[in-house]
């Protein structure tokens, strides 16, 4: 296969589970921009996903907050935002109230917001940088520009709180599980397969030449809509179902593998 557009997810996919990169996938993807553009598909923000962008050298348009941005670090401008319907995000956050040990975050814009930052102290992380507090969510939801809203929830919780959310958005939104903890609302067409449809349409590059890696439910989309979807070996089952090829462990450099594999083309590189 020819990749002219290679699209990689961050966090369990090309990012250790310590949030650091290995020196072969570093190499993997800088030497795989010498025959392809590549972008970066992550449920992070603008913010969040910088450090990431600058730390792999990616020069092509970044699709952030599952699908709901598309920035280009380079021109530093936004391609494509979608936002989530701010009523509907009222709703989603009320559900704490029902639901107390669930604990909302909302993405607005380039900023993220939580009602206690201590509850985050070890999510920090993964969730974004630049936590801001703020007494009512609803409140700031109401003020537009939402781009999604995360809930943080115990692992053994999060499919009882995707059929939750899913019952109350009614189709009005995308639920998906982008992590083991968390569960997002994101608007619909924020979708990183959408995304990837729209950057790949952007830079002319047809669907049979795009590749995609990724390893949660949220990459899903994306998984089936290039013409060559990877799953990692640490990928959901979701995932893995989707995919034509099954890379190895993140903790294995599988990402690396993979851009080898079918980049590259050399498995000893």
């Amino acid at each position: 296969m020819n990749v002219q557009l290679l699209a990689l997810d961050l966090d369990g996919t090309t990012v250790n589970h310590d949030a650091t990169i290995s020196p072969r996938v570093r190499r993997a993807v800088r030497l795989a921009q010498q025959r392809a553009r590549v972008t970066i598909a992550t449920g992070r923000n603008v913010p969040s996903a910088r450090p990431f962008v600058e730390g792999l050298g990616v020069s092509e348009p970044v699709i952030c907050c599952q699908g709901g941005v598309i920035y280009d670090f380079a021109a530093q401008r936004t391609l494509r935002r979608v936002t989530l319907n701010h009523d509907l995000a009222c709703e989603a956050i009320a559900v704490v109230e029902r639901f107390p040990n669930w604990l909302p975050v909302v993405y607005r814009g380039d900023d993220i917001y939580v009602a206690d930052l201590k509850l985050f102290e070890t999510l920090h992380h993964l969730v974004g940088f630049g936590l801001q507090v703020t007494d009512d969510l609803c409140q700031l939801a109401s003020e537009g520009e939402v781009i999604k809203v995360l809930f943080a929830v115990p692992p053994d919780e999060a499919l009882s709180t995707l059929e939750v959310l899913r019952s109350l958005v009614k189709g009005e939104a995308i639920v998906v599980r982008s992590h083991e903890r968390f569960v997002e609302v994101n608007p619909i067409g924020a979708d990183k397969g959408s995304a990837l449809a729209w950057l790949a349409n952007y830079l002319q590059v047809p669907r049979k030449y795009v590749m995609a890696v990724g390893d949660q439910n949220n990459d899903v989309t994306m998984i089936t809509w290039a013409g060559l979807g990877i799953a990692m070996g640490n990928a959901s089952e979701e995932a893995k179902a989707v995919a034509d090829w099954i890379a190895p462990n993140v903790d294995e450099d599988g990402a690396a593998v993979a851009i080898e594999r079918f980049v590259l083309q050399s498995s000893n590189l």
